[in-house]
């Protein structure tokens, strides 16, 4: 009883199965553009947003990354990252800058034996070079083999 009661997402007053919950979150992230969605309120501020993946996915090496940003000079840098920081991957791309928000979308390859559980990291890197990132999002996955 209580595997299935645990296997279930409350949405409202409505339950089903936690792996069909995840499911309705990726169709949900693919059909709807948070920077078109938002656009009143992120017109002038810096911000990374995540689509694809949600948090909690299971993933396998060469899982896509999908989301909307508006940083410095477009960059955003995005890691993937084991308890105490080992990075499995990392790498780079461009999303929205001085001129509005924008898309971004990058794959991810990372080589685990086992299930593991990871941190995704997508963020603007500092302006200087110096600081720490501006704006960071973190969204745990479970890296399969």
């Amino acid at each position: 009883m209580h595997a299935r009661v645990l296997g279930l997402v409350v949405l409202g007053w409505a339950a089903m199965p936690a792996s069909a919950w995840a499911q309705d979150a990726v169709k949900r992230s693919i059909r709807t553009d948070p920077c078109v969605e938002n656009r009143d309120a992120l017109a002038n501020e810096p911000f990374v947003m995540v689509t694809l993946p949600p948090a909690g996915a299971r993933v396998q090496s060469g899982f896509v990354v999908r989301g909307c940003s508006r940083t410095f000079e477009s960059h955003v840098q995005w890691r993937l990252t084991v308890r105490g920081g080992r990075a499995l991957a990392s790498g780079h791309t461009m999303g929205g800058g001085v001129d509005g928000p924008g898309p971004f979308t990058f794959q991810v390859s990372a080589t685990v034996s086992k299930p593991t559980l990871a941190y995704l990291e997508v963020i603007e890197p500092s302006a200087s070079d110096e600081g720490p990132a501006s704006v960071r999002v973190i969204v745990p996955v479970v890296v399969r083999p």
